[in-house]
């Protein structure tokens, strides 16, 4: 016959399972050491936890069992590796909606530069002088642009272990408390000046030189880069259809999406940015040349391409095969050009910089700078509206009779 409640050892009671509960009372506080299916076992257990706390080493089972799972689950961070956490991460962004061609850039910067040095260490135990010493090595071996865009994405791929990332789940276990990046300075942009042999500006007569050393199906390409600010990418995904006539015969052209080479073969998004979709005007001089090539280069239906991978076609150009064409072109050009004409390591994008300058040179607002650029950042596009050097020799030589004059 089982004990009566009021015959049970102080320290144990029944349950309504008909387990033996045995609790005990320390430092102000009642503990439960546990149930058990026997008052023996119950009894036993009320023992040594007596004896414990006469030790001084008595650690209640509740705390011992939230120190146990700790433990556990440090165990499990320390096994998740930098290369585990990039692969989650990868993950997280795709699903986040990040384009194909943002992801295929992390993924770029993070085989080449961060997973030799961190691939395999526990995200845990990186420390900020570790990462600092990184940095410092990568910026002396690759220069400050490289150096910062990689750091940019370590640093967000921390954040996530964090689990701040934008969007990330609130269910996400963070691996880490703090974001272990940072380096004073290492997230500043470092603009590039013409003093500092920053991106050439080409003359009329260098980007004329250029149009015609182009293989003729995709000369408009160089005059629409130089004359209406397009990226690469925009230029090979335009088709008829983008071009329209205005009431007053100015061509414009519409910009609504790009051609992307990063990643597995090529393949059409928006623009990176909402001000990226925009609409330009094509210089009126242009007009002639523009209509030629819809006639001579490009399908009659209205959603053929303009600058097709085959005459007339309609699949996209690779990227790498203009950029070639182009990059002949210049070489072309260099040969015969007199040194301090010659245009060295000019590249496809230096003639949206060209457009973008003699723009800002003809007194273009920052707003409407904005708006034919396709850019959000007033600063992105403030260094239009600066002079070039040539301008500011020009002013200082028109003081030199007052100078003399003194």
């Amino acid at each position: 016959m089982p004990k009566k409640y009021s015959d049970l050892p102080r320290g144990i009671d029944r349950l309504h399972n008909g387990q033996y509960r045995a609790r005990i009372y320390t430092q102000g506080r009642r503990h439960t050491i546990g149930s058990f299916f026997t008052i023996g076992d119950a009894r036993a257990a009320l023992s040594i936890a007596r004896g414990e706390i006469a030790r001084g080493i008595f650690i209640p089972p509740a705390e011992a069992r939230a120190e146990r799972r700790r433990a556990a689950d440090e165990k499990a961070k320390s096994a998740v590796t930098i290369d585990t956490l990039a692969d989650e991460w990868f993950t997280f962004l795709e699903r986040a909606g990040r384009s194909r061609g943002t992801i295929y850039t992390y993924q770029s910067r993070y085989n080449t530069h961060i997973r030799p040095v961190f691939g395999e260490v526990p995200v845990t135990v990186v420390t900020p002088a570790e990462i600092e010493d990184w940095y410092s090595d990568l910026l002396r071996e690759k220069g400050s642009g490289v150096a910062r865009n990689v750091y940019l994405t370590l640093s967000a791929l921390f954040t996530y272990a964090t689990g701040k990332a934008k969007g990330q789940s609130a269910t996400f276990t963070p691996l880490i408390s703090e974001n272990p990046c940072g380096v004073p300075g290492a997230t500043k942009h470092q603009p590039k000046h013409d003093h500092d042999d920053g991106e050439k500006v080409a003359t009329p007569e260098q980007v004329a030189a250029l149009v015609n050393n182009m293989p003729p199906r995709y000369a408009l390409a160089v005059n629409l880069a130089a004359w209406s600010a397009l990226r690469l990418g925009e230029v090979i995904a335009l088709r008829r259809r983008d071009i329209s006539t205005a009431v007053d015969g100015t061509l414009w052209i519409r910009i609504v999406r790009q051609v992307q080479a990063r990643g597995s073969g090529l393949y059409e998004t928006r623009p990176k940015s909402e001000a990226g979709t925009r609409s330009v005007p094509i210089p009126p001089a242009l007009t002639e040349t523009v209509n030629d090539h819809l006639r001579e280069h490009v399908g009659r239906k209205r959603d053929m391409l303009l600058f097709p991978r085959t005459p007339k076609g309609d699949d996209w150009i690779h990227p790498n095969t203009l950029r070639n064409a182009f990059n002949a072109a210049v070489e072309t050009y260099n040969d015969s050009a007199d040194p301090d004409d010659r245009l060295d390591g000019f590249t496809f994008h230096a003639l949206r910089h060209t457009a973008l300058t003699r723009i800002g040179q003809a007194g273009a607002t920052l707003e409407e700078l904005k708006r034919f650029a396709g850019h959000t950042s007033a600063e992105v596009v403030a260094k239009y509206q600066h002079a070039t050097r040539d301008r500011l020799a020009m002013l200082a030589s028109s003081l030199s009779s007052e100078v003399r004059n003194l």
